[in-house]
């Protein structure tokens, strides 16, 4: 991971819509086009200089998954073999895939596609 500096931690804090905290890797939050945007730019956001970003419509539940996805994503991106399969369960694809539009990560999210045909 790359160094960072005095205001900006090498973590970051996403609080779900029923108060649950996820303190993840700047670098693994900034997969979302959403948060990286909120983190980026100097000034406009008060997430930009707390670290904090409050989801008001994402439960704990669909956040965990986001924010496991964001770290599988991560390890595999540059990979040369076969990549596993994430598992989503099917009662929490469609959340997950709200999530994902809102959070700018809807290419990221193709295997949601796959749990909705379940449907």
């Amino acid at each position: 991971m790359a160094t960072s500096t005095s205001s900006e931690s090498e973590y970051v804090t996403l609080e779900s819509s029923d108060g649950f905290q996820f303190i993840i890797h700047r670098e693994a939050a900034m997969l979302s086009g959403t948060i990286r945007n909120m983190l980026s730019s100097a000034g406009q956001f008060t997430e930009s200089t707390e670290g904090v970003i409050h989801f008001r419509d994402i439960k704990a539940v669909i956040l965990e998954k986001v924010c496991k996805f964001w770290y599988y994503k991560a390890r595999h991106m540059n990979s040369v073999t076969e990549i596993p399969y994430f598992d989503i369960e099917p009662e929490y694809a469609l959340e997950t895939l709200m999530a994902a539009d809102f959070l700018d990560s809807m290419s990221s999210f193709t295997w949601c596609e796959d749990a909705l045909l379940v449907f």
